[in-house]
Protein backbone atom coordinates (compact mmCIF):
# COMPACT_ATOMS: atom_id res chain seq x y z
CA UNK A 1 0.00 0.00 0.00
CA UNK A 2 2.98 1.81 0.74
CA UNK A 3 4.67 2.06 -2.39
CA UNK A 4 1.15 2.41 -4.10
CA UNK A 5 0.97 5.75 -2.10
CA UNK A 6 4.70 6.89 -3.27
CA UNK A 7 4.43 6.06 -7.12
CA UNK A 8 0.63 7.02 -7.74
CA UNK A 9 1.11 10.81 -7.12
CA UNK A 10 4.61 11.04 -9.83
CA UNK A 11 2.99 8.78 -12.29
CA UNK A 12 -0.48 10.86 -12.50
CA UNK A 13 1.95 14.31 -12.82
CA UNK A 14 3.53 12.21 -15.35
CA UNK A 15 0.40 11.28 -17.21
CA UNK A 16 -0.60 14.70 -17.29
CA UNK A 17 2.25 16.27 -18.15
CA UNK A 18 2.44 13.49 -21.12
CA UNK A 19 -1.06 14.24 -22.52
CA UNK A 20 -0.63 18.21 -22.63
CA UNK A 21 2.53 17.60 -24.75
CA UNK A 22 0.36 15.39 -27.03
CA UNK A 23 -2.59 18.10 -26.88
CA UNK A 24 -0.28 20.72 -27.85
CA UNK A 25 1.20 18.63 -30.75
CA UNK A 26 -2.21 17.94 -31.51
CA UNK A 27 -3.56 21.29 -32.17
CA UNK A 28 0.06 22.55 -33.91
CA UNK A 29 -0.43 25.40 -36.20
CA UNK A 30 -1.30 23.99 -39.32
CA UNK A 31 0.76 24.47 -42.51
CA UNK A 32 -1.47 27.36 -44.34
CA UNK A 33 -4.21 29.20 -42.92
CA UNK A 34 -7.28 28.08 -43.57
CA UNK A 35 -9.42 30.01 -46.78
CA UNK A 36 -11.54 31.68 -43.92
CA UNK A 37 -9.07 33.11 -41.90
CA UNK A 38 -6.82 34.66 -44.94
CA UNK A 39 -6.81 38.05 -46.37
CA UNK A 40 -9.46 40.74 -46.17
CA UNK A 41 -13.00 39.32 -44.57
CA UNK A 42 -15.74 41.00 -46.90
CA UNK A 43 -18.55 40.51 -43.63
CA UNK A 44 -18.05 42.66 -40.76
CA UNK A 45 -20.32 44.35 -37.70
CA UNK A 46 -19.05 47.53 -38.33
CA UNK A 47 -18.57 48.72 -41.73
CA UNK A 48 -15.52 50.31 -42.55
CA UNK A 49 -14.74 54.13 -42.62
CA UNK A 50 -14.72 54.97 -46.68
CA UNK A 51 -11.80 56.89 -48.02
CA UNK A 52 -14.21 59.94 -49.36
CA UNK A 53 -17.87 60.67 -47.58
CA UNK A 54 -20.81 59.57 -50.20
CA UNK A 55 -22.30 63.31 -51.62
CA UNK A 56 -26.02 63.48 -50.86
CA UNK A 57 -27.33 65.32 -54.41
CA UNK A 58 -30.60 66.13 -52.78
CA UNK A 59 -32.33 66.26 -48.86
CA UNK A 60 -34.26 63.37 -48.03
CA UNK A 61 -37.54 63.23 -48.46
CA UNK A 62 -37.70 62.86 -44.60
CA UNK A 63 -36.62 66.49 -44.23
CA UNK A 64 -38.88 67.51 -46.86
CA UNK A 65 -42.24 66.58 -45.21
CA UNK A 66 -41.36 67.81 -41.87
CA UNK A 67 -43.85 70.17 -40.70
CA UNK A 68 -42.03 73.83 -39.78
CA UNK A 69 -42.41 74.71 -35.85
CA UNK A 70 -45.18 77.31 -35.52
CA UNK A 71 -43.79 80.53 -34.64
CA UNK A 72 -46.10 81.42 -30.81
CA UNK A 73 -46.36 85.06 -29.80
CA UNK A 74 -43.76 84.87 -27.03
CA UNK A 75 -41.17 84.12 -29.56
CA UNK A 76 -41.77 87.60 -31.41
CA UNK A 77 -40.70 89.22 -28.46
Amino acid sequence: MVIVAILLPPGLLVLVLVLGRYEEWLLGAPARPPRHARGRRHLSLVPRARAEPTPTAEPTRAAERAPKPARRPADAA
